[in-house]
């Protein structure tokens, strides 16, 4: 079983952290991908970014994505001012408004792309987590909150991790799972790592290898509202 784990960006390709994780019988895998290797150039795009991951799902069949990123604006009526349930229950330092708004207003492009990448996927046949998902999903994941449900400190900002950052946690997680990936991950790729241990548990329908935050993911007014975040636990790799 292999699924493919995205730390998203919006600025450049180049800032995409991609990582396939391959679980079987023996062993866990996880490899880094290059935006350029699924064909990723130029000014990103929430359509084309759908278009080549879809692809290279197909070639890879993978049947599990997630990606760090709100999939949906908030719901009017969530009883919140000015997130989603799942965003406040988790303390995410961006909040997603009703759409056009975020706080604070600078995640607001970043708010944007992210919600387009996931309704392009959804165009394409994936399916967002509810209570019932089957086939082709799209998840959403918070790697901050997957550290902490690890009991790993979390990595520093990207502008502010060190070298001995990244070694740490790569460190981290090596002794908390059997897992192979190759030394020299960087930032976004350690981020994407993280999040793909909830899932792959997910994938697996392993319910002791992650926690579900938030409500389900509907669809008002011509737009994906609220939806889950999945974060790993200690239990996300078979044993």
């Amino acid at each position: 079983m292999r699924i493919l784990s995205i730390d998203l960006a919006h600025t450049s390709y180049a800032n995409l952290g991609i990582v396939s994780f391959d679980e079987n019988d023996r062993s866990h895998v996880a490899e880094p991908l290059s935006a350029r290797q699924l064909g990723l150039t130029g000014q990103p795009s929430p359509h084309e970014l759908a278009y080549r991951i879809d692809d290279a799902c197909k070639k890879m069949e993978i049947y599990t994505l997630i990606f760090d990123g709100p999939q949906g604006w908030k719901h009017p009526d969530n009883g919140l001012e000015h997130c989603r349930v799942c965003e406040r229950k988790l303390n995410t330092p961006g909040k997603t408004g009703l759409p056009g708004h975020s706080k604070p207003a600078n995640y607001l492009p970043f708010i944007d792309f992210s919600i387009e990448v996931f309704h392009a996927l959804t165009e394409r046949g994936f399916e967002l987590m509810t209570s019932s998902s089957d086939g082709r999903l799209v998840l959403e994941s918070f790697p901050r909150a997957a550290w902490g449900k690890l009991g790993i400190r979390p990595l520093p900002s990207k502008s502010k991790s060190t070298v001995s950052d990244l070694v740490r946690a790569d460190e981290d997680l090596r002794r908390l799972f059997s897992i192979q990936f190759p030394e020299g991950f960087t930032h976004d790729e350690l981020q994407a790592l993280v999040a793909a241990f909830a899932g792959v548990a997910f994938a697996r329908g392993d319910k002791a290898g992650h926690e579900v935050t938030g409500v389900p993911p509907i669809s008002h007014e011509g737009t994906w509202r609220e939806g889950f975040i999945i974060n790993p636990t200690r239990e996300a790799l078979a044993r």
